[in-house]
């Protein structure tokens, strides 16, 4: 008898421990699953809401930001310009007004250019002159005999009291210069007075009809 209930206490304590054994590792697995499923879901939840607040928050504030710094800067800026050109004409504004006092007005005399008179008489008297002692002019024999014609050019010099002088015969045929001088001479009594005694080059031209 002894024997049955040794063997049966032994065979009830293996079962026991048997049965003990798979009750705790049936218990610890659905625990740890049911952790990692509430850990998961928390964390997922949160990290969600965080990142959704945050985005609103940035959409929401930034713009304001950016758009008012812009104007305020704009402001001072611009501000900033014109007192920095107000300051300036200021400044140029007194300086004009302290060299108009330190200084006196000059008055500046016109002065009129002057005319020269020997060109004056020139241009005024030059062809009346040169008409007088072409009609002064008289043909050597030698001269005709020779058909010898061209010009003569003369330089004289034309007095105060209209006497001629320094009559010097520059280029022309040696047979047409003695009577140029003759012309020059009896035509200077037609000249037309001049303001100062001057001197004149004239071309003559001999030609025979």
């Amino acid at each position: 008898m002894k024997r049955y209930l040794n063997s049966f206490i032994i065979t009830v304590f293996i079962y026991v421990l048997i049965a003990s054994g798979l009750y705790f590792l049936f218990a610890n697995k659905k625990i740890i699953v049911n952790k990692k499923k509430d850990i998961n879901k928390i964390s997922l939840n949160y990290v969600v809401l965080k990142k959704v607040k945050q985005d609103k928050k940035i959409k929401e504030i930034k713009p304001q930001k950016v758009v008012k710094t812009k104007k305020v800067v704009k402001t001072k800026i611009k501000k900033e310009v014109l007192k920095k050109s107000i300051i300036k004409k200021v400044k140029v504004i007194k300086k004009v007004k302290k060299e108009a006092a330190n200084k006196k007005v000059k008055t500046t005399k016109i002065t009129q250019p002057k005319l020269n008179q020997k060109e004056v008489y020139i241009q005024k008297n030059l062809l009346l002159i040169r008409k007088l002692i072409q009609e002064n002019i008289t043909y050597s024999k030698r001269a005709k005999m020779f058909n010898i014609q061209g010009d003569v050019k003369v330089k004289f010099k034309i007095l105060k009291n209209g006497n001629i002088k320094e009559i010097v015969v520059l280029k022309g045929h040696k047979l047409l210069r003695k009577s140029t001088i003759e012309a020059i001479l009896n035509a200077s009594k037609k000249f037309p007075s001049v303001p100062k005694s001057l001197v004149i080059s004239i071309p003559i031209t001999y030609k025979l009809l």
